[in-house]
């Protein structure tokens, strides 16, 4: 529904700049009274209905505008929030307006958050001002431009970004090093790799230079790194982001090391050592380990082990991931391994997620996420899953069964989804019927318009009238 979002406040704008020009142009004729005023606007308006949810997104769309230029701080920051979770960037001219007028740091900051979640890079000019000299900014606005800067990698901010690093400047130091590894060089990795050596650097730089260091990809730094992962009294912590950074760079010195550093008591250290080799595709002794850690005693590092598997394609270790989705003791675990056997879409792994779909003894959840995995890779189970749903659209006990299938559904564009979309539309449930708008709007299935037509006329429908009207005026 954000697509649709933002195709709604798009066409708004436009119809809302339409009125304004109209009016401007009755306006100016009004002062010649020879001239007949139009006596239609727009030809073909369609019925009053229509005319007044157009009316009511305009409204919206003019709210939203007077907010934007007349609203409390507070209401500015709040409405830029929602377009930036809505993804909805239609607005950028108007925020910029906001950005060049307002005196508030907090609304500045999320006019920089906003165009940094556009990737539009209007503000560069000023956030390169600013990283040369952040020194008279408060130092969340400096963050929030060493943010931007990273996301856009605005490459020219390296050198002030590193003049601040070696400052040591604690206000804006880790803004400055966070952005650094997203746009520095092999050249930075080697600055900051010296930093490691002071002992005045505390243990959270030390592990966010880790960070950085394998952000960069720095490999000229590798020798430190893999010195500093085997060194048994440093941080735990340190060790580990030097052991997945080795990991990013894919460093065959690392490689050799890794079968003992699996061996470490700590299972946080264990989970960073699988997820380094995650890195190394198609080698033989990182797959070993990599199952392996399947069978691990802690979650986590058999957590990393399913994701490792994943990143692979290891079908190999399919049977072995069934086992685990079948009888591990976590349920965050088997549902990681649930999302894992659909992906490596192999017959074994596909008939067990189909197994769980079909049995109501497995419970509401393992038969919702069983059927979110399947369909998310669209391999198996599709017709299953719309019979599981159709069960579910008999029995009001199944509620919540249906809401969450249906939810899948209108995730994608399928044309086999058409009949059970228009089950859900025909429900008397007023979420039901909601979800099924959703999967229309998602598919916009021909044979389903008149339906949607007819609760959008039905005064009986409360939100979905609304609903359906929005959908039916949103263009395909």
């Amino acid at each position: 529904m954000i697509l649709h979002t933002r195709l709604r406040r798009a066409a708004c704008l436009s119809v809302l700049t339409v009125c304004i020009s109209i009016q401007q142009y009755m306006t100016a004729q009004s002062s010649s009274p020879t001239v007949p005023e139009p006596t239609a606007v727009i030809t073909n308006a369609g019925s009053t209905q229509q005319q007044s949810t157009q009316q009511e997104d305009t409204d919206a769309v003019q709210q939203e505008m007077d907010i934007l230029a007349y609203g409390l701080d507070s209401e500015i920051t709040e409405l830029i929030s929602k377009y930036i979770a809505e993804k909805d960037f239609h607005f950028a001219d108007e925020v910029q307006q906001v950005f060049e007028t307002t005196k508030t740091n907090t609304v500045k900051q999320k006019c920089i958050e906003y165009f940094a979640a556009a990737e539009d890079p209007r503000l560069k000019e000023y956030a390169l001002a600013v990283a040369q000299d952040p020194y008279d900014e408060s130092k969340e606005l400096v963050a929030s431009v060493f943010q931007y800067i990273g996301k856009l990698a605005f490459t020219e901010a390296a050198p002030y970004a590193r003049k601040i690093i070696d400052d040591e400047n604690k206000d804006y130091f880790d803004a400055a090093l966070s952005a650094l590894g997203s746009i520095g060089s092999a050249e930075d990795a080697l600055f900051l790799a010296d930093f490691l050596d002071r002992p005045d650097m505390s243990t959270a730089r030390r592990q966010a230079l880790m960070r950085v260091l394998g952000q960069l990809h720095a490999v000229e730094t590798s020798g430190k790194l893999l010195s500093i992962a085997q060194d048994e009294n440093e941080n735990t912590f340190v060790r580990m982001y030097a052991v997945e950074a080795l990991g990013e760079m894919q460093d065959a010195d690392a490689l050799a090391a890794y079968a003992d550093l699996y061996n470490a008591s700590d299972p946080n250290l264990r989970a960073s050592v699988i997820k380094a080799l995650s890195h190394y595709d198609g080698n033989a002794e990182a797959q070993s380990i990599i199952e392996q850690a399947l069978r691990d005693n802690h979650y986590k590092v058999r957590l990393e082990a399913v994701a490792a598997i994943k990143q692979q394609n290891l079908v190999s270790a399919g049977d072995a991931l069934v086992y685990r989705a079948k009888n591990d003791p976590e349920s965050v675990v088997k549902y990681a391994c649930y999302d894992a056997i659909a992906y490596l879409n192999f017959s074994s792994g596909n008939d067990f997620l189909i197994s769980i779909v079909k049995d109501s003894r497995k419970g509401d959840t393992a038969q919702s996420k069983a059927a979110a995995a399947l369909l998310q890779y669209g391999n198996a189970g599709t017709q299953e899953i719309i019979a599981l749903a159709n069960d579910t659209l008999a029995d009001d006990k199944k509620k919540n069964l249906r809401y969450a299938l249906g939810k899948e559904f209108a995730k994608y564009s399928n044309p086999a989804f058409s009949a059970v979309c228009q089950e859900y539309l025909k429900s008397t449930d007023v979420s039901t019927q909601g979800i099924g708008l959703d999967i229309y709007a998602r598919n916009r299935f021909p044979e389903l318009t008149a339906l949607v037509e007819e609760i959008a006329g039905n005064d009986k429908a409360g939100p979905n009238k609304v609903k359906a009207n929005r959908i039916l005026h949103i263009p395909s």
